[in-house]
């Protein structure tokens, strides 16, 4: 039980530092108009990085971890640059999920040096189940503290300006962070 307390926190305080997981979960947000809309962009994001995360921490999956650097900056500045030019997100789910697959890749990296410390107990379920319920637990976290804010714009009547700046700079900065990662810097 041990390491899988030590696991959540880990992936708690995962979540937390990756400011290029937390960006694209801003994006994905920042243009809900309620919770019902919320609800199933989370879940398929949640679902296909946990599938990801599970597949790739039990060696079923492997992927050049520079590689899935790139394609989560890349899914970064996607999702800004969608949230500028589209104007119904009834499909965002969709876009969740296929980049959720993705960061969830990104999640193992970190993971699989950890577990190898455990591998010689012999049970790994618990820490990897662990690592992944402190990952949500960490976007849970983001999300109580993004969600009234957004909630609060709608009200002031301000969402579209406030999103068209926000996703202008996760756009940016997900533009950068991928010319960044292509070049290896």
């Amino acid at each position: 039980m041990d390491n899988f307390i030590l696991f959540l926190e880990v992936g708690f305080h995962h979540i937390l530092d990756g400011y290029d997981h937390l960006l694209f979960l801003a994006g994905l947000i920042i243009v809900v108009k309620d919770l019902s809309s919320l609800f199933p962009v989370i879940t398929a994001f949640t679902i296909a990085h946990s599938t990801t995360l599970i597949l790739s921490a039990l060696g079923i999956l492997s992927i050049n971890p520079t590689l899935i650097e790139t394609l989560i900056a890349a899914s970064i500045a996607y999702v800004g640059i969608e949230n500028l030019i589209r104007k119904r997100m009834q499909y965002r789910w969709i876009i969740a999920g296929g980049f959720g697959l993705i960061h969830g890749a990104g999640f193992s990296g970190h993971l699989i040096e950890l577990l190898k410390s455990v591998l010689g107990i012999g049970n790994m379920w618990l820490p990897l189940i662990g690592f992944n319920l402190g990952i949500e637990a960490g976007q849970f976290a983001v999300l109580l503290l993004i969600y009234p804010a957004i909630r609060f714009v709608q009200v002031k009547k301000k969402q579209d300006l406030i999103v068209s700046y926000v996703s202008v700079a996760i756009a940016v900065t997900g533009v950068a962070l991928f010319i960044t990662r292509i070049w290896g810097g």
